[in-house]
């Protein structure tokens, strides 16, 4: 319908205009890919975001449904990646070029980017691409909450019954038997019991193979092996496939196999994840994401996730799916009872939507309901068991879920029966279905629309299996069983394929099969790699089963070696990976610097051998190679690719090969044809629309012209060229000048490709979109290449649409000359290990563009990581320079030849430290100074600088119980100014966590006065400050104190100016405030002090910020505060810059700027170093970097475990601490972490309660404020870390602090412990502390652990006992009440206090004699007593406290219940 009303619409505005207005829309401005408004939305906010990039052109996959078998996926996956590698060349180039984050999908021919508006436009103005779309998350169909814990039961599940499976496993013999379904879900538990023997990778042995049979686009399960991080896949997987065993039945086809892609990082999924899960269905590749096998397909994919209706970004994928015979199962969702609310990719004309109902064969109430909100079809398409589902749940157990996630995997176990029962009906997706719908139980439910047969409400009806299976064309069908053997060691072999026809089966451990195949006469070949196939002819049998073993003869071995290299002119070795058609295990891989390879494979074969060059702008190499009984060298020479952009070659295009054709004539042109495929005129060569030449050429030119045809008018025309001989062409181009008008999908322009006389045609460019004139088209042909019989033809498809003209048709050819140059490669490593070093900055000063840094190569087992190469455009001896902190930088003269690859490597040198020991124990009595010596030696290869770190609290905080980890994620997670919604119940914010069970290590504290985030803060003599609040809140200029000791806060004078996201630092008891943004959304470059002590705030004058930023990293070292990147603007944009203030001084200065442009960093200073992690541009990093302030450079350090940015962030204990923030996918978590710089390690602490970002938190270590999508008021603490300072252990001295090792040097360091009440040991007892050791070398140094055990001197004795309150309902409780201890005759002059704790319990040693005891709380009527403490005794006094108030009796006002107020 909207194609009849847009010709309509546009032809009626022809008529009002006239003719005249025909040229008008001809120069109509060039074609703008369309951008989704949430794009320019996010980037307004944030200055950058992630966006998908879709192209226009699509793989051709009609051709491939007249293949059968692993050729058909084979050819879909070739299309596909050969249509995403030609179209995106171009675009990706740019991309490369601008340094711009991409990941590339072959499937959908798409690219994600992260990018700024800038780049988007860039992008969007390319002709090349035909959308851009947000990068969006799609949940987990999601059940109704699960009811775990569910035993295994004894008994088939109802909705395996309902659908009648049971009666096909009886029946049929057939428990879906040979047929491998998959999930792209949120993971499985793979050994789960019920689970582990129906995995493909199971060898059967006690070991697995995960390669081809798991996939992890995002690495959430920290190993190679799948994990479900939700327990959803694992659920859906056992509908599919799962049985317990004793009859518990919970799977439809427990004989079938399964595979499984975790495309849902948690409870929801990414499209980006989603995408790469898809292409992984179609391709299973290795466990590193290369090799893909199309042949490892799964039959059946099935997908519980969705959300929205009618976006048709997945459509590519299940098109692809379709394609390759796999089918696709999606959940319709649960998005009802309401109509019109079926599930985006469910709602796809092309996928099969399962809606759910109950036991009772009742809608399940929140099933979605169609139309299909893409083409108002019925949806869905059939409906299965989706109301209390038992299946399996992580841990081993069972859990019982509702929604349509259940439903879907009952369709896909159904299909799994059919394939196995009726194998001729295997990869037929269009007679499956028919087949589901038509045995399918009616449900007459039309309130949706539809028929009673067909609705909106249940489709075709009820799902049942057995109906299907009965309605199969299966015919009868029996068993093959049998085992293969190795011919000279009689031993089984596993993993061989069995094949008859479309059916296959692999052998399992013992070398056993089982074949489910028609009855009759059947051919079944067994084969493996290295093994070749037999054949042999079997008659099955209507009952039992027939057995053919196989005996397989071992191999006979030769290998194949030789050298890649350069084939353009150059000649220079290069770096490659080959792979081997066929042929098991990863890729070979050529040795960098000689271009040598080699490999074995079976004798007499002949091999499809593909190379490609790890160097950019190189073809890809496919040759046959016939293999006889010997060795055989294979040398391969690669040329470059057809555009000429490989490095040291320059290109330039020739003139027409065979002349310009123009079109003057009335009449088709000599040699070239025309052929319509329909009774509608095609090309002509009159301009029948009378619009004149708008190609850009002049004269006459050939033109389609369908909208000139009227309404009923289709066109399917062919302009054919002449044949032309491309023998010598090395690239040949087809240039024309062109003016195409096209709106529409079925409104297309192609350019294809024959040399074989016209019986097949390769498609070289594709036009669907406005390309308007005048504009001249170069199309690469490279099928043609070196061909002698070529011919281009321009092929026009309209349905009622508008036309192409073409003129000046031109093949010419782009020669590629060799320009002076040579390759420089080799490795760089670490001198003290050996060890490959990755991100070494190699850079020849004599020309310092030309530069590289050295990468890991983790897919090549033959070399180390550390590999290096770059173009030399310089010839003869130069210098080049490795260097990478904190190792030493090496340079050598490395002489560089023309056309040959000259080899350099580089082993850096750099100090190492090791640690006599790692414990040391000390005892000694109260008042006494011990002391012992460690020794630090360096081991390295250069001089080492340390700097010694004590510190408490380690042991105990570690090891104390943090709140359960909480995630959730945030779609309206934001970095701009306006970031977080405020006045809403701070309690919105409070994750699970927050009401955990437990003695937890972070505890509650008194919420701040008000909801606040975008604050920052300080401690100063044990309170804490927080100054500035996000923008619009009332908080920019609030200023706060919070005393632990009354667990109050306090409002403070405002502040001179508002600032949200400001840094602030405290310096010599005041606090320093910079950056953040005023009102407008600028930085404020002015520096504002508060000074406690007068309770004033003041500005400094005639001081200002060179690069003020709002949420930049902030850290204090040496005196002087370092403010590291930050936002620009309002919308935050990141940036590198790194300024430096002296308070002292009072002035500025400018840094060695950040490795990357960065908003929202975590900073600390610890001892001398500048420690960063985390923050965000367009995505969350996970980078850390140290940073020298004397040598003023950075360093990169160990990654972050996550990504994290916002952060509330703190230094304690000589720890750079990040509690919560939002990570990767808008997530918001209290997951909290510290990095060590002394172990130069990451490690968990105990996670918060409240998950928030854009906090504050101060060293203490309080917490405050913050929000996700709310703003909260509530604080909290982690107590045990120590105070402000990196050295919070006055009693432990190790001397020297600081000091200086040659190479070989070693020195004791003094380690002494002074028991004294001066240096905090107030008490005997046992004390316990650590010290580490900075250093600039890149290795972790141990920390040293000490313990001292601080005996009573033997005059003094222990007084202890319990102070208990009297409630008035005659209740004794503990009070944590002050007991004071007085010298009896000392006038008051001599005196100690203890707080008994809340259970009122205390203990106290101190010197002998009588003491006055007084014991108080407020509230509570005070005692005192006199008490004698012994030498060497323990004394025991107890006392219960009597409340100061006299009980009262009778009711209370309404509204006070005893003194505690409740709301009314």
């Amino acid at each position: 319908m909207g194609l009849t009303i847009r010709p309509v619409i546009a032809a009626a505005a022809a008529v009002i205009l006239g003719l005249t207005a025909q040229p008008t829309v001809a120069e109509a401005a060039p074609a703008q890919a369309a951008v989704d408004g949430q794009v320019l939305k996010e980037l307004s906010a944030k200055g950058s975001t992630s966006f998908l990039v879709y192209l226009k052109d699509q793989a051709k996959l009609d051709a491939t449904a007249r293949l059968r078998g692993d050729a058909r996926a084979t050819e879909v996956h070739q299309q596909l990646t050969s249509t995403a590698d030609r179209t995106q060349a171009g675009l990706r180039g740019v991309l490369t070029q601008r340094k711009a984050r991409y990941t590339s999908y072959w499937i959908a021919n798409a690219l994600q980017v992260d990018g700024d508006k800038a780049l988007l436009d860039l992008i969007a103005a390319r002709p090349e691409v035909a959308r851009i779309d947000p990068v969006r998350s799609y949940p987990l169909v999601e059940p109704e909450q699960a009811k775990v814990g569910t035993k295994a039961a004894a008994a088939t599940e109802w909705g395996v019954a309902s659908i009648e499976a049971p009666q096909v496993w009886d029946e049929f013999s057939d428990r879906g038997e040979g047929v491998v379904v998959a999930n792209i879900d949120g993971g499985v538990q793979y050994d789960h019991p019920a689970l582990v023997g129906k995995y493909r990778g199971n060898n059967g042995d006690g070991t697995f193979s995960h390669d081809y049979n798991w996939y992890d686009p995002t690495n959430v399960c920290q190993q190679f092996e799948p994990c479900d991080t939700g327990g959803h896949g694992t659920h859906t997987m056992g509908t599919m496939v799962g049985d317990g065993g004793a009859g518990n039945q919970i799977g439809v086809a427990p004989g079938a196999t399964w595979i499984a892609a975790k495309g849902c990082e948690r409870e929801w999924c990414s499209d980006a994840s989603l995408l790469l899960a898809g292409q992984w269905i179609l391709a299973p590749t290795d466990r590193n994401g290369q090799n893909p096998r199309p042949d490892l397909r799964p039959d059946i994919v099935n997908n519980s996730w969705g959300g929205g209706q009618g976006n048709l970004w997945y459509k590519q994928t299940v098109d692809a799916w379709r394609a390759a015979g796999i089918f696709p199962v999606f959940s319709a969702g649960n998005s009802g009872p309401a109509c019109d609310t079926a599930n985006t990719p469910g709602d796809y004309p092309q996928s099969y939507a399962v809606g759910g109902y109950n036991s009772a064969n009742q809608v399940y109430q929140y099933s979605s309901r169609g139309s299909s909100g893409v083409d108002g079809g019925i949806k869905p398409n059939i409906s299965a068991p989706g109301e209390d589902v038992r299946s399996s749940w992580p841990g081993g157990g069972y859990a019982t879920l509702s929604g349509t996630s259940m439903a879907a995997p009952h369709v896909s176990g159904t299909v799994a029966l059919l394939w196995s029962a009726a194998p001729n009906l295997r990869r037929d997706l269009t007679a499956t279905e028919k087949l589901l719908d038509e045995t399918a139980v009616d449900v007459d439910a039309t309130e949706c629309g539809g028929t009673a047969a067909d609705n909106n409400v249940f489709g075709e009806g009820r799902l049942n299996a057995y109906r299907a299976v009965t309605k199969a064309p299966r015919g009868a069908v029996g068993r093959v069983t049998g085992r293969v053997t190795d011919s000279a060691s009689d031993e089984p072999l596993s993993g061989v394929q069995i094949s008859s026809g479309d059916t296959r089966a692999v052998t399992g451990a013992g070398g056993d099969y089982t074949l489910v195949l028609p009855v009759g006469e059947q051919t079944v070949t067994a084969g493996a790699y290295g093994y070749g196939s037999r054949s042999v002819t079997v008659t099955v049998p209507a009952t039992g089963a027939v057995t053919a073993n196989f005996t397989l003869d071992p191999p006979s071995m030769v290998t194949v070696s030789g050298r890649v290299t350069d084939g353009s002119g150059h000649g220079w070795p290069l770096y490659a990976n080959i792979t081997v058609a066929g042929r098991p295990g990863g890729p070979i891989f050529t040795d960098p610097i000689t271009g040598r390879y080699s490999f074995t494979v079976p004798a007499d074969s002949t091999y499809t051998v593909e190379t490609t060059a790890r160097y950019p702008g190189y073809r890809k190499d496919t040759r046959s190679v016939q293999v006889a009984d010997a060795a055989k060298t294979v040398n391969i020479k690669v040329p470059v690719d057809h555009g000429c952009t490989a490095g040291g070659y320059s290109d330039a295009f020739s003139g027409p090969l065979f002349g310009t054709e123009t079109f003057d004539g009335d009449a088709v042109p000599q040699g070239w044809s025309v052929v319509n495929r329909t009774q509608f005129p095609g090309w002509t060569f009159n301009d029948p629309g009378r619009r004149g030449n708008q190609t850009g050429g002049s004269g006459n030119f050939a033109i389609v012209d369908s909208i000139s045809q009227g309404l009923d008018a289709r066109q399917d025309t062919d302009l054919i060229s002449p044949a032309f001989d491309l023998r010598t062409a090395r690239a040949p181009y087809l240039r024309f000048n062109s003016d195409l008008y096209a709106t529409a999908g079925d409104d297309v322009g192609d350019i294809d490709v024959t040399t074989d006389g016209g019986k097949t045609w390769t498609n070289v460019w594709h036009g669907d979109d406005w390309r308007r004139g005048p504009t001249q088209e170069l199309v690469p042909l490279e099928p043609a290449a070196g061909k002698a019989n070529v011919q281009v033809r321009f092929r026009y498809r309209a349905n009622f649409g508008w036309w192409w003209a073409v003129d000046n048709v031109e093949l010419i050819d782009r020669s590629c000359t060799p320009t002076p140059a040579a390759l420089v490669a080799g490795f760089v490593t670490d001198k003290n290990t050996g060890e490959g070093l990755d991100g070494v900055t190699v850079v020849s000063p004599d020309a310092p563009a030309e530069q590289t840094q050295t990468e890991a190569t983790p897919e090549d087992p033959n070399i180390s990581d550390g590999f290096y190469w770059f173009l030399s455009t310089l010839t003869g001896t130069h210098p080049l320079r490795a260097s990478q902190r904190p190792y030493q930088p090496l340079a050598k003269d490395v002489e560089v030849t023309a056309d040959r690859l000259n080899k350099a490597n580089f082993a850096l040198t750099a100090g190492r430290l090791t640690v006599s020991q790692t414990n040391i124990e000390l005892n000694q009595p109260y008042g006494a100074t011990r002391s012992t010596t460690v020794t630090l030696k360096n081991t390295g290869s250069a001089p080492v600088t340390v700097e010694t770190l004590a510190r408490a609290g380690q042991f105990e905080v570690l090891g104390r119980k943090g709140a359960p980890l909480a995630q959730r994620q945030v779609p309206t997670a934001s970095k701009a100014m306006n970031g977080i919604a405020a006045g809403h119940d701070a309690k919105a914010t409070a994750t699970a966590s927050a009401t955990a069970a437990g003695d937890l290590a972070w505890s509650r504290i008194a919420s701040a006065p008000a909801q606040v985030y975008d604050n920052a803060a300080v401690t100063i003599g044990g309170k804490v400050y927080s100054v500035g609040g996000g923008a619009g809140t009332g908080t920019e200029r609030s200023t706060w104190v919070y005393d632990p000791a009354t667990n109050l806060w306090t409002g403070l004078p405002l502040m001179p100016r508002g600032r949200s996201a400001p840094s602030a630092v405290a310096v010599d008891g005041k606090i320093y405030v910079l950056g953040g943004w005023n009102a407008s959304g600028a930085p404020v470059p002015t520096v504002d002090v508060f000074d406690p002590a007068t309770n004033t705030w003041s500005t400094l004058v005639g001081v200002s910020n060179p690069a003020p930023r709002a949420a930049a990293g902030t850290a204090l070292v040496d005196g002087r505060i370092v403010v590291v990147g930050g936002c620009a603007d309002g919308n935050c944009a990141g940036t590198r810059n790194v300024v430096v203030f002296d308070p002292h001084t009072r002035t500025f200065t400018t840094g060695a700027d950040y490795p990357l442009p960065v908003a929202y960093l975590p900073c600390g200073g610890v001892g001398g170093g500048i420690y960063c992690a985390g923050g965000i541009d367009t995505m969350p990093y996970r980078d850390t970097y140290g940073y020298d302030l004397a040598a003023d450079a950075w360093t990169r350090l160990p990654d972050l475990p996550i990504g994290l940015w916002g952060s509330p962030n703190t230094v304690a204990g000589g720890l750079l601490i990040l509690a919560g923030g939002m990570s990767e996918n808008s997530t918001v978590t209290n997951r909290t972490v510290a990095y060590d710089p002394t172990t130069r390690a990451w490690r968990d602490l105990p996670n918060t309660q409240v998950a928030v970002y854009r906090g504050a938190m101060a060293c203490g270590v309080y917490k405050i404020g913050g929000g996700s999508d709310l703003v909260t008021a509530e604080s909290e603490r982690l107590s045990g870390l120590g105070d402000c300072g990196a050295s919070g252990v006055p009693w432990l001295d190790v001397t020297p602090g600081d000091l200086t090792l040659a190479p070989g040097a070693s020195k004791k360091v003094t380690v002494t412990v002074t028991a004294t009440s001066g240096t905090g040991i107030g008490q005997p007892g046992t004390y316990r502390a650590e010290f580490g050791f900075t250093t600039d070398t890149p290795y972790p140094v141990p920390a040293v652990e000490v313990e001292v055990g601080v005996a009573a001197p033997a005059d003094w004795g222990k007084i202890q006992g319990t102070v208990s309150g009297r409630s008035c309902d005659g209740s004794v409780s503990g009070v944590g009440a002050t007991v004071h201890l007085d010298l009896v005759g000392s006038g008051g002059k001599t005196g100690y206090t203890v707080v008994a704790d809340a259970d009122g319990r205390y203990v106290y040693w101190l010197p002998a004699g009588k003491y006055q005891v007084t014991v108080a709380k407020d509230g509570w009527t005070p005692k005192v007593k006199r008490q004698t403490v012994s030498e060497g005794v323990t004394s025991t006094y107890d006392v219960v406290l009597d409340a100061v108030s006299a009980c009262r009796t009778g009711s209370t006002p309404e509204g006070r219940l005893h003194g505690v107020f409740r709301r009314m």
